[in-house]
């Protein structure tokens, strides 16, 4: 009996023992754990080091031995159940392996944002081909072949907010709005022709035809276009007065040609006048009618005019508003001056200005405020020659001296001619002259014409023009010393009348003014005036 309790007994303290092994065993020493806690080790709320999945299940109790062994062989049976009860605990003794734990980050490679934020240079040159927040926005391409949207995605539409809708809507009935306009305003242009209207267009006559219909709306835009591209007006001068008639009008630009406009820190805008500017505009107002077409708004080159002719040599002032605005340029075209094209001359700088009459125009450099200079000065001969000489056209005068320079050629030519004159003269010399006089066989010498007889009539106090011509002198030159005399005629009566006409432009000039205020203040106020009912006053007559 004794020997059966005491083996039942031990087995029960070495299953105990094995239980506690096995139950010890795992736990890890508290130092082993990590000491920092970083965000990529938290990705659940799991502890990094749990207890074994598979703990030791507590062993049963032996079973008790019997109570009446009487033999000597119930000792080995009573013993033998420790055997297995061992071999079963053996193996659970062994401590089970943890689970493979992460590496901890290294925190020593941390930038040290307390000296600021650390530049991403290097992380860009590594080829960092597409930045975090672009991976967070591209969607996720589809497993069937990349079209569609993943399961669960939203539409593009859903997306999109209520005031981008306002928005897309409204644009939608800006367009239908337009294009209703559109159709609208072409309808109303291809309405019918007034009277008048349908004189000044037969080429699109009224008719109910869409071809009629579209060729009015037509013909009425290119009159609206035309109203801010053509002139102000159809004649840009008035009709030439018989009083003061001149055979030539000569058309000058005002820009780099008769002054010089320059801007400086120090000084700010200044006008400089070119060099013979008075000489030119006084001596040949006796031949042309000068007029000024600049490209410069009216209200800019008046005030400049103003100081630059106080005498009105240049009879009519154009500005850019008498302009024609062709192809992205501004151009003089000379038929809307009101003057016969064979008898007008344009001075400009600038070919384009002047291309829509190019056989009329003499085109110089532009003038950069050279105090020597003498260009202009030096083109007065040649005029003078053209209104001596009374040429019926003044485009093939021009013509022949298309690609050389006028005042070097005019004098090359004028030296030929000089040389062959004198020539004719030694030659005619010592022969009998003629019965109608002197007078015809010079003229038919020289190949004049009726209408250069004028100058043949001497005035009071001039050399005769006959004596002249076999002196040795041309016609020309009869007509500068005339032209001369006349010059120093006018320069006299300005240095003697100069100041009393300056005062009386100026008591004009406020006349004007003050006039021009009146009526737009009459003008003004006539708009809150009520119109008065006529008076009863009138006397009863008496019976």
């Amino acid at each position: 009996m004794m020997l059966p309790r005491t083996a039942a007994r031990s087995a029960q303290g070495a299953a105990k023992s094995l239980r506690v092994a096995s139950l010890a065993t795992p736990a890890l020493p508290q130092r082993t754990l990590p000491a920092i806690w970083a965000r990529g080790m938290a990705k659940d709320n799991k502890p990094r080091f749990s207890s074994p999945k598979n703990p030791v299940s507590k062993p049963t109790p032996a079973p008790s031995a019997p109570t009446d062994a009487t033999t000597p062989q119930s000792k080995p049976a009573a013993a033998a159940p420790t055997q297995p009860a061992q071999s079963q605990a053996q193996p659970q003794t062994k401590p089970e392996v943890p689970e493979e734990q992460e590496p901890i980050p290294d925190l020593s490679k941390l930038p040290d944002l307390t000296q600021g934020i650390p530049s991403t240079l290097e992380y860009e040159r590594a080829g960092a081909s597409r930045s975090s927040l672009s991976a967070v926005e591209e969607p996720e391409a589809s497993t069937s072949g990349g079209s569609g949207r993943a399961k669960g995605e939203l539409p593009a539409s859903a997306y999109i907010s209520s005031a981008d809708r306002r928005r897309a809507q409204m644009f939608k009935w800006m367009l239908l709005a337009m294009g209703l306009s559109v159709v609208g305003g072409t309808a109303y242009l291809g309405r019918d022709w007034d009277e008048d209207e349908l004189a000044k267009n037969p080429d699109a006559p009224n008719g109910w035809g869409f071809g009629l219909w579209w060729n009015r709306a037509m013909a009425r835009l290119g009159e609206t276009k035309s109203y801010y591209q053509d002139p102000a007006f159809d004649k840009l001068l008035p009709d030439p007065d018989p009083s003061f008639a001149r055979p030539y009008t000569l058309c000058i630009s005002l820009e780099d040609m008769l002054v010089h406009s320059e801007w400086s820190r120090d000084h700010g805008w200044r006008v400089a006048k070119r060099p013979g500017v008075d000489y030119f505009l006084h001596y040949l107002s006796q031949y042309y009618e000068i007029v000024l077409f600049t490209s410069v708004p009216l209200a800019i080159a008046e005030p400049v005019l103003r100081k630059l002719d106080p005498f009105h040599f240049i009879m009519w002032p154009l500005g850019r508003e008498a302009t024609k605005y062709k192809d992205g340029e501004i151009v003089k075209d000379l038929s809307y001056l009101n003057r016969d094209l064979s008898k007008v001359i344009i001075i400009d700088t600038n070919a384009n200005h002047v291309r829509a009459q190019p056989e009329n125009a003499i085109v110089l450099p532009k003038w950069t405020g050279d105090a020597k200079d003498t260009k202009l000065v030096s083109l007065i001969p040649f005029l003078e020659f053209i209104h001596t000489m009374d040429y019926a056209d003044v485009r093939k005068v021009i013509k022949s001296f298309e690609g050389t320079d006028i005042p070097t050629e005019f004098a090359r030519r004028e030296a030929i001619a000089r040389a062959e004159h004198q020539k004719r003269l030694e030659a005619m010399r010592g022969k009998a002259k003629p019965s109608g006089g002197g007078m015809s066989w010079l003229s038919g010498l020289l190949g004049l014409k009726p209408a250069n007889m004028s100058l043949m009539v001497p005035p009071e106090g001039e050399e005769n023009p006959a004596e002249a011509l076999a002196s040795g002198k041309m016609l020309q030159d009869i007509a500068r010393e005339r032209g001369i005399r006349n010059y120093k005629m006018i320069e006299e009566e300005i240095r003697k009348n100069g100041e009393k006409w300056l005062k009386e432009d100026q008591e004009m000039q406020e006349k004007m003014t003050k006039e021009a205020m009146k009526s737009m203040q009459s003008s003004f106020t006539s708009w809150f005036k009520t119109e008065e009912p006529p008076s009863n006053n009138t006397p009863e007559k008496s019976a």
